[in-house]
């Protein structure tokens, strides 16, 4: 979907939201959304051709030479909920992938004041490493336009 954004039409994804949240980006109390790691959000945020890449890369022992898969050519998502109600339009300048861990923690509160796995990262701390949960966080750096959420 393509959304108006500097006066000029870019894309977006288009993601379902609670109203709540949507409010408390409205509000400037969450800049970082968080998704998921699944095959639909894999195929939404991931280049292929770079994964592919990246693969052919680390069999022939060339690790160092492989590039960050997150796509960067989708500046903005489109917030809405099922019924259509409202919407939020935002732009965003980052997707990544962290872990629920007290390191994930600790990154995404240094690298966007975002607390939401202070306290959450706790009940995953005994798991093996390859169990710790992944989700892809996406950090909102404006809010573009908005309707239906006064």
């Amino acid at each position: 979907m393509k959304i108006d954004y500097n006066d000029r039409q870019v894309e977006a994804y288009a993601l379902v939201m609670k109203k709540e949240y949507a409010l408390e980006i409205l509000k400037g109390s969450k800049t970082v959304e968080f998704r998921t790691t699944s095959k639909k959000y894999d195929g939404m945020f991931l280049d292929k051709t770079i994964l592919k890449i990246n693969e052919t890369l680390r069999k022939q022992g060339r690790d160092d030479e492989c590039e960050s898969p997150f796509r960067t050519d989708i500046e903005a998502i489109h917030f809405y909920p099922y019924n259509n109600s409202w919407y939020l339009d935002v732009a965003i300048d980052e997707i990544g992938i962290v872990e629920i861990s007290e390191e994930g923690a600790k990154f995404l509160a240094e690298e966007f004041g975002c607390h939401e796995f202070d306290d959450e990262w706790q009940q995953f701390a005994d798991l093996p490493e390859d169990e710790i949960p992944l989700v892809y966080y996406i950090h909102i750096c404006e809010v573009i336009s908005h309707q239906g959420l006064d």
